[in-house]
């Protein structure tokens, strides 16, 4: 995931021609766990209990990581409402200090408690203001993507229903900021309990694309032709730098064509990408993508400034982002507007073509009969605890093919541990600065994992 790091630090149904369809995701099944995978479970009974334990919290988790944006869209979002928007972190901050001791610390401490204090008044007044505009016409397309995440449940329509989602989000907010910010460990328990959130951002592209490089250097002659993108998230509503001149918009397919092709690992009349995810409407907004005319505009979810600036690296990078996959096009007055805005892209046709999207479950779910060339997972292996993460890695390692890559950035403790044991073992580490103050950069990193040439598929 995307990380600040101090400058003292820094030494160190119908688819594509690519995707499937649901029907086409093959529960793992006991008998297709490695050995150090199967000794913890006594038997097929007790893993499938386990699986069945893990569908249930994946469900309770997309729908906390929709009403996770929900809530930071009703906070930050200008276009249904004239107050002022609210950083949902200070307003997390502002929350739970002004709780009675007592009840903060119980706040902290209980998942299940919802404090008495109730909607702080602004946070209150802007969410009974989105309750009105969902109620109304309108043509906006962000808007209307936020009616879908409360569609069917009437309980939302008033804005004291959405206080217990509220003071979830606060808790996971204050912990991670002004609690555990600087215990990485903490950090990462926190997010393996998380709602999945489906933020992405052309920032995660830079990673991938730094990766992808040293795939090429790596092997000169390699051609990649099928990719499997797990998560591929959509930019509904992130906890800072909302966009909402523009519809919702799915970077990381687009952006990992963009980056195959420009390195020279790909040809466009090849390459087949399947992303998977498993909120629902992500999947469907990706499907509908390819149905029609696609133009991405780019944003940063960073301003390049004097005092914070991009990275070399970083800032040539967004330049060229989607030129290889597209040609470049004027945007709207209000979309060129914004300061964070970088540039538009008309993808080609044969890039959306290219690209199908299934739902599904990357612990519990392997593609049946698939292989895969290269597996692309950012910002995603974060959600998962060390035995949901195992569990991933077999499934992934089971859909690529023998000397196939694995890229993904995430950075916990015991992972090369997990990979290798699923014949996944690390080839190359790196972290790339994206930018910001010198005193604390904005990073990623960047880890390479290549199937095993001789391993033997699930």
């Amino acid at each position: 995931m995307l990380a600040t790091l101090a400058a003292s630090a820094l030494a160190r149904p119908a688819l594509g021609a690519a995707g499937l369809s649901e029907a086409d995701a093959q529960r793992v099944r006991y008998a297709d766990l490695t050995p150090s995978l199967a000794r913890l479970w006594p038997g097929e009974r007790e893993f499938d209990e386990y699986l069945r334990s893990v569908d249930a919290d994946a469900a309770r988790r997309v729908v906390e990581g929709d009403r996770e944006h929900l809530i930071y869209y009703a906070l930050q979002s200008r276009t249904f409402t004239h107050r002022p928007p609210i950083e949902p972190a200070l307003s997390s901050q502002r929350f739970v200090d002004a709780l009675p001791p007592d009840q903060r610390d119980r706040f902290l401490a209980d998942e299940s408690y919802v404090p008495r204090a109730g909607w702080p008044v602004a946070e209150r007044a802007r969410v009974a203001d989105l309750m009105t505009a969902l109620g109304r016409a309108s043509t906006d397309a962000r808007l209307a993507y936020v009616r879908r995440l409360s569609a069917g449940e009437s309980r939302v329509r008033s804005p004291d229903a959405l206080y217990p989602d509220y003071a979830r989000v606060a808790r996971f907010l204050y912990r991670k900021e002004f609690v555990a910010a600087q215990d990485a460990s903490e950090v990462s328990h926190l997010y393996e309990r998380r709602g999945f959130s489906s933020d992405t951002a052309i920032e995660a592209g830079y990673g991938v694309y730094a990766g992808l490089g040293t795939l090429r250097a790596l092997e000169p002659g390699r051609r990649i032709q099928r990719v499997l993108i797990v998560g591929p998230g959509l930019d509904v509503a992130p906890r800072t730098a909302l966009v909402d001149v523009v519809a919702p918009q799915s970077y990381q397919p687009f952006a990992v064509a963009d980056a195959l092709i420009a390195l020279s690992l790909a040809s466009e009349s090849e390459l087949r990408i399947h992303a998977i995810d498993i909120n629902p409407r992500v999947v469907e907004q990706l499907r509908d993508v390819a149905r029609q005319p696609v133009t991405l505009h780019f944003f940063s979810a960073v301003a390049d400034t004097a005092d914070a600036p991009f990275s070399d690296g970083y800032r040539a990078y967004v330049r060229a982002l989607g030129r290889a996959i597209g040609d470049a096009v004027s945007a709207p007055a209000p979309i060129a507007a914004d300061r964070r805005y970088q540039h538009s892209v008309a993808v080609r046709p044969a890039i959306t073509r290219a690209i199908a999207a299934s739902r599904s479950n990357v612990i519990v779910e392997r593609a049946a009969g698939e292989v895969y060339d290269l597996a692309i997972a950012t910002n995603v292996l974060a959600y998962f605890d060390n035995l949901q993460l195992a569990l991933a890695l077999s499934n992934i390692a089971a859909m690529l093919r023998p000397g196939g890559y694995l890229l993904h950035n995430e950075s916990r403790g015991g992972l090369a541990e997990l990979a290798a044991s699923a014949d996944l073992p690390i080839v190359q580490m790196r972290t790339e600065v994206i930018g910001g103050p010198a005193r604390q950069l904005l990073y990623d990193s960047v880890w390479l994992h290549k199937r095993a040439a001789g391993a033997i598929k699930n």
